[in-house]
């Protein structure tokens, strides 16, 4: 894909997060592209619910293997109202993700990038990175002000890459 195409499908993923509403959480897009075509869509609907990732692979089946994910803030790495979103990415089979730009949290900000590359997995982070963190700068805001935060437990790359 050209940078062309990434600012493109980047931009569908940042309107879809813009339908989101899982407050006190992050407002966040995902597309799944294939071949140059678009084949889903997803957002992160509710606290608690399918993260934006997992609403669009979801979506996409079996469609999303050897494609790319575009998703507007870095995918979670760790467990917490719900499992890791890398693991599902790694589970769709695709090839490529595409990230907005990073999760503000200092206590997980670039393992999920990271254990996606050391799966194997072409990752490009800061595509429409200013509109990106735009979507999120009061949740990141709140996040970065609080007195105490929990990290969550890491996971590792279980598929061998």
């Amino acid at each position: 894909m050209s940078a062309h195409d990434d600012r493109r499908w980047m931009a569908v993923a940042l309107s879809v997060a813009r339908r989101a509403t899982p407050a006190p959480n992050p407002r966040v897009g995902a597309v799944v592209v294939a071949d140059g075509r678009f084949v889903a869509l997803g957002w992160h609907e509710r606290v608690g619910g399918p993260h934006a990732e997992i609403s669009a692979l979801a979506a996409a089946g079996g469609d999303a293997r050897g494609g790319t994910l575009y998703v507007t803030l870095e995918p979670c790495n760790h467990y917490g109202r719900t499992p890791p979103c890398t693991d599902a990415i790694l589970a769709a089979g695709v090839k490529r993700v595409v990230i907005g730009t990073r999760d503000p949290n200092p206590h997980v900000t670039g393992s999920g990038a990271a254990r996606l590359k050391d799966c194997g997995i072409d990752v490009c982070i800061g595509i429409l990175a200013h509109e990106a963190r735009q979507l999120v700068e009061e949740w990141a805001t709140r996040l970065t002000n609080r007195v105490s935060l929990e990290p969550g437990a890491v996971t590792k790359c279980v598929h061998g890459g």
